[in-house]
This record gives C-alpha cells, structure tokens and sequence, in this order.
C-alpha cells in the first residue's frame, strides 16, 4: 500500500464533544506479558458509556484534521494511514454512529470522507506506487476497493450525499466488471489474471466485501443486477472457499506452476467476518433462512477454533500489518448479525472479549491487536488498535429500525 504524506496538519480535530475529555486512568498500562483469564463476571459491568470512552480514546489518539477533512493517523507518532486502512477506520465511525446515532459521528463520517477523496479521488482504480523506489505496482487491488466502496456506501446512508452513492457505484462496477471470469467457476480476482502465480487469485477478502458492497448498493439503488451480483458472489466463495459443515471459511485459491489449482485453507478473522456479513445483509433482502444459517455455523466456528480461553486470538504479530485490524472487521459483522437480528446467544462472549481489551487499555485507553496482554504505552498503531474499538462497540445498543444500514 502507498503511504504518503498528507498536506500540512492544521490542527487537531476536535469532532465530538467529549473527544477532548480528560481521559479515564488505565487499569493496566504496563508493558508486561500477563494474560487474563476470563472469570464469570469479566466485561459483564461494562456499559454503552465505556464504549464510548473507547471510541473517543481512539479519536484523541490519532484523528486529526486538514484543511480539506479528517483522517486517521498511522500511529500515535504521526504518519499518513494507506488506502484500505483509513477505509476500515471510516467504518469504525460509521459503526459507532449507527448505534448511537450520535450527530457529532455524523459530521465525523463526512469530513473522514472528505478527507480521503482529498488524498486518494473519486476513481480508485488508478495505478499506484509502493516502497521506497515509487514502483509501480499495477492496478489497485481489487479487495482494496470493495472496502471503500462500503464505507462510502455506508455513507450515503448516514450523510444524504449522492455523491457517495455516486462513487460507491462508478469502482465496484469498474471492479467488477474486470475482474469476474469463469475461472475457477466464477468469482472476481484479487488482482487480476495477468498470468503471474501471485497474482491468479481469488479469495475471500476480495469476494466476500465485493458481496456486501453489492447488497448496499441494491440497497441504494433498487436496481437487480446489485442483488444478482451479491448472489453469485456469495455462492462462489459458499461453494469454493467454506466449509458448510465447520463454518470455517477459507482463504483462498491460485494456479499452481504446473496448471493445476490449489485451494489455500488459512483461516483468518476477518475472512470468517466478512463471510457473516455478506449472508447477513442476503437474508435481510431475500429473507431465504439458508444465509442465516451460514452466518450462525461461521461465527460459531470462530468462537469454537479462533479464540484462547473464549478470547480472539491476534491474526498476526508485530505492529502495524495488515492483520491488526482483522479482529475488528470480524467484529463489525458478528456484533451487526446478532444485533439485526435479536440474537443474544453470544452477548456474554462479545462481553467478555470486551473486558480483555478493556482491562489490558494502556494510560491513553488504547488497546493493540494481542488482547490477552497489557498494552504498553509507547508507539501504537491506529489499525492495531482499531479491533478493541471495535469490540467494544458490542456494549452500545441495537440499532433502531430507522438508524443507517
């Protein structure tokens, strides 16, 4: 991913009211290796207001604002986040509004995206460089742009603005039509086919938020081919990357050297998140009880084998990977599949992964991605920290009917 400078920092966004509140001392700060197991009561006395105290420790950490609208920073040292990240942290404020419908996250919601249509366009399919040498590294991902074009989306639900809808439209249906082929029975690539073994992938992460965008965009646009795309999308990963009968969803599969193909079986967060969240919003618009129950067998399964002691166990090690945040997007959709639907069976198990990252905070309320260890204070990095919000955010309330989708 391309990390490049942002326009001279103005000042310090102050986007709530309380985003300058003094923050609350930290339980554990230290930087030691301690885990906790978790006793019957742990996160069970946390509360919507905790939630919040999360959420605007984050914000004072690392939202900042420019001239031409907000943006999450790399780390609490500075820094200029990458595309698909600062797409994943725009999320985070769009979950929390969407559950408390706080109109200070409103605003916040449209200055993030004005920010990053600032630094990055309206046409994301643009070529981009990496590394220090400025390479070109192709077009842009397609996993990349499915992310933003949900978070933009999400968007136009919670702010009015057809503009959002508008760009929202113009990449996936740019990404989408370069990139489904027959190849491997359907599906999109992660790149594209470009004869590179790399390269001559589909996946999940590409395929299955290439499924939610094309539902919010039925959603938006009422027009069938979003509904038939989110369709086929979902049932190529159903029928080529998941097991139906575990719940664990797969990573991806390639060519291999000799012509043949490989189905790679890793399991990841945020692969069994964006599963749950595709067959969460088809059964909303279908109402067909199958997609419910894919839901249900993938979250059961990441509770059962992706976890220590009940708690999510980190994606990766070391800082400021792709991995960091995937916890958080597991999150996003598990929290939204029970809340959408009434379901409270795994309430006590969000709570107690609540009360892990609540408990290992450090003194500026931060948690990175490793929960079951106290969180040292010095550099963090906002996608690490991303997943303890999002946990978090399990305290706050269900939606209403009326709030944002």
């Amino acid at each position: 991913m391309r990390k490049r400078r942002l326009p001279q920092i103005i000042a310090v966004a102050v986007l709530t009211a309380a985003a300058g509140a003094v923050l609350l001392a930290a339980a554990c700060g230290g930087t030691g290796n301690a885990s906790v197991t978790p006793g019957p009561n742990l996160g069970l006395t946390l509360t919507a207001a905790d939630a919040a105290r999360s959420m605007r420790s984050f914000d004072k950490a690392f939202l900042r604002s420019g001239h031409r609208g907000g943006f999450y920073r790399l780390s609490t040292a500075g820094g200029a986040i990458g595309f698909w990240k600062e797409a994943e942290l725009i999320e985070t404020a769009e979950d929390y509004y969407r559950y408390t419908a706080d109109p200070a996250y409103k605003t916040l919601v449209a200055s993030l995206c004005r920010g990053f249509v600032a630094r990055f366009g309206t046409d994301w399919m643009y070529k981009y460089a990496g590394g220090t040498t400025g390479r070109s590294l192709g077009p842009r991902a397609n996993d990349d742009i499915m992310w933003m074009v949900i978070a933009a989306a999400r968007a136009y639900h919670i702010t009015g603005d057809s503009a959002y809808r508008r760009m929202a439209a113009k990449n996936f249906n740019a990404a989408y039509g370069r990139s489904w082929s027959g190849d491997f029975g359907g599906g999109i690539w992660w790149r594209m086919a470009t004869g590179h073994a790399y390269r001559a992938e589909k996946n999940t992460t590409t395929n299955a938020p290439a499924a939610i965008a094309a539902c919010e965009l039925y959603n938006d646009f009422h027009e069938q081919k979003y509904l038939t795309q989110a369709k086929a999308l979902y049932a190529w990963v159903r029928g080529h990357l998941y097991n139906a009968r575990s719940g664990r969803v797969y990573d991806h599969v390639r060519y291999t050297s000799n012509g043949g193909t490989r189905t790679y079986r890793t399991g990841w967060s945020y692969n069994q998140g964006t599963f749950i969240g595709a067959a969460t919003l088809l059964y909303q618009i279908t109402g067909d009880h199958g997609y419910y129950n894919d839901a249900t067998r993938a979250l059961d399964y990441t509770r059962a084998h992706m976890t220590s002691k009940g708690i999510l166990t980190a994606d990766g090690t070391g800082f400021n990977h792709d991995t960091g945040g995937f916890k958080g997007i597991f999150a996003r959709w598990a929290v939204r599949f029970a809340r959408d639907n009434g379901v409270t069976t795994y309430d006590e198990w969000f709570r107690r992964n609540a009360g892990v990252v609540w408990t290992h905070r450090n003194a500026k309320g931060l948690t990175g991605q490793t929960w079951n260890a106290p969180t040292g204070n010095g550099v963090q990095f906002s996608f690490d920290c991303s997943s303890g919000v999002a946990i978090m955010e399990a305290l706050l309330p269900a939606a209403p009917a009326s709030a944002p989708q």
